[in-house]
């Protein structure tokens, strides 16, 4: 008897066996050669000796390996479905940045950036303009004139386990530590939160140069969702943007803005986080500041302000929720704080950074929602109590 197989079977195959084809790994090395071929270099011992000569050479569907060693230039990625990872987790330094522009379903993980060259054509680490299905992992991005991690007009996100700080000194643009700028729809809607930053620690990121329309500095944030909304010209396109963000298990402490500050932005959870002392370059704002907002969330969070300065802040906008969170010193102006709210110093373990004793107040205090993650932010299971303790750590820290 003879067999037919359908023909949506041969195409999905097809599709599968050149996908397979294209699954090729490519090796970098400081001691390689750029004039190897492309079978070559997906031997470890011949790799090609620069970043960019493989992401030129790498098919969709490829992984190119960065050994370790130090790496200098502008790097972009030229098509989608690409992997960019260090061999070793902060083994591969590159002094410049990586952009991506108009591409998807890329994966940057384990590098070291620093981009503090004043003649670098870009300021910021890691930059990523109208992508989509984008994950940055396991980075240590630093002193980088501009922003740290930034995307802009992009859409199904995922920055974690990053370390980002001493970053937006010297570009008057005002950038932060990491950035959402304008999310946009680039493709289509998917269950669970779209844009997620999680368990990032960001620190010392500051503008050192002041917004031009306001005389002052205004970013340097630890993390910004900034104009969902879609509202500034003349990127924004007047579409307020339809997914929704989650900020959670992030530690972001002694920045020149906000810890976290959500403007222009609607559908955004906000929860987990420890904030401290941030706030050291203006007073408006707070250590979780919410300036025309709606539909946002701000809850089990840490927020610790130094004097004369705000705890949290909401200014003009419509719903934004407050509940479950420790404030300690600083004000709260425009809040409706509620009844869960605990008033009271967080009572950090000095060996822990940042993590609570076993007298804090934050401990089993949180509200244990649905969906949430399951690591804090260095990387302990949730929950060991009760309940989910407030902030991004869980009691106990060893």
């Amino acid at each position: 008897m003879t067999h037919r197989i359908p023909l949506a079977a041969l195409l999905l195959f097809s599709l599968w066996f050149c996908e397979t084809l294209n699954a090729q790994t490519y090796y970098v090395a400081p001691n390689g050669n750029n004039n190897r071929t492309n079978a070559q270099a997906q031997n470890r011992n011949t790799p090609f000796r620069t970043i960019q000569t493989a992401l030129n050479r790498a098919r969709e569907g490829s992984t190119i390996v960065v050994l370790d060693g130090t790496y200098w230039g502008q790097f972009n990625f030229v098509r989608s479905n690409v992997t960019l990872e260090a061999e070793r987790k902060e083994g591969a330094f590159i002094v410049g940045s990586i952009f991506a522009s108009d591409l998807s379903f890329l994966r940057v993980d384990g590098f070291e950036i620093a981009n503090r060259r004043p003649d670098a054509p870009r300021s910021k680490g890691l930059s990523f303009v109208r992508c989509h299905d984008v994950v940055v992992r396991d980075c240590r991005v630093h002193d980088c004139r501009g922003g740290g991690i930034a995307f802009d007009q992009s859409d199904q996100l995922l920055c974690e386990w990053n370390i980002v700080y001493r970053n937006a000194f010297w570009d008057p643009g005002q950038h932060s530590g990491i950035s959402i700028y304008q999310p946009q729809r680039r493709t289509n809607d998917a269950p669970g939160y779209d844009i997620i930053v999680r368990n990032n620690t960001s620190f010392a990121n500051e503008n050192k140069l002041d917004n031009v329309l306001f005389g002052r500095p205004t970013d340097g944030n630890g993390i910004v969702i900034d104009d969902s909304q879609n509202l500034t010209a003349p990127t924004g396109n007047g579409e307020n943007y339809s997914g929704s963000i989650l900020v959670e298990n992030n530690l972001c402490y002694n920045n020149g803005g906000q810890g976290v500050h959500c403007y222009q932005s609607e559908n955004v959870t906000i929860r987990n986080n420890t904030l401290y002392r941030n706030m050291r370059s203006f007073e408006f704002g707070g250590e979780v500041a919410v300036v025309r907002g709606d539909s946002v969330l701000v809850y089990n969070n840490i927020l610790c302000a130094s004097d004369n300065r705000n705890a949290a802040l909401k200014f003009e906008g419509g719903f934004v929720w407050f509940n479950f969170n420790l404030i300690h010193n600083g004000f709260t102006p425009g809040v409706n704080n509620g009844r869960d709210t605990i008033f009271a110093a967080p009572d950090f373990d000095p060996a822990g950074f940042f993590a609570p004793k076993r007298s804090s107040p934050a401990i089993d205090s949180g509200l244990t929602q649905f969906g949430r993650f399951g690591l804090d932010v260095d990387g302990k299971f949730r929950i060991s109590g009760d309940a989910i303790d407030i902030g991004a750590k869980e009691y106990p820290f060893r």
